[in-house]
């Protein structure tokens, strides 16, 4: 079972993510699956959908990888990095054509052949950084914040 849930895991990264298909995460994902993303709790697959399509459009493209895969009974970690272009607005953010690139771990959670919650830790901050929407003390916004 391990493999087929390594599998599905994949799948939600390079068909949903990378792809922009949002039909496999009815496929993929249970109804009532919860994201728990630092930025935005999601909970049904709808709620996810609109989750995925409003980050897309900010980066449409969008591309993760996955650094590492690692099972156990029932869930499935993912360790990963993303790189995109800000090309589209994203919470209040208006496009900034800045480059972007970060790491981030998903826990993803199984019934059966879906996954049924998933809790994701990445850098969301070093994310609003990089778009100059929150600088460190003592720097200003703009290249190299």
């Amino acid at each position: 079972m391990a493999e087929k849930h390594e599998a599905i895991a994949r799948r939600a990264i390079d068909d949903v993510w990378n792809k922009g298909q949002l039909e496999a995460i009815t496929e993929l994902f249970t109804t009532d699956y919860v994201n728990n993303d630092p930025l935005n709790l999601t909970k049904g697959v709808e709620a996810y959908k609109n989750f995925v399509k409003k980050y897309r459009v900010a980066f449409p493209d969008c591309r993760l990888d996955v650094d590492e895969l690692i099972s156990s009974g029932d869930k499935v970690v993912v360790r990963w990095r993303y790189s995109a272009t800000h090309k589209g607005p994203l919470e209040g953010v208006a496009p900034t054509g800045r480059r972007v690139t970060g790491t981030g771990i998903t826990i993803n959670h199984f019934t059966g052949d879906r996954i049924k919650e998933a809790f994701i830790n990445w850098d969301s901050l070093g994310l609003m950084q990089q778009l100059g929407v929150v600088t460190m003390p003592g720097r200003t916004t703009g290249a190299g914040a």
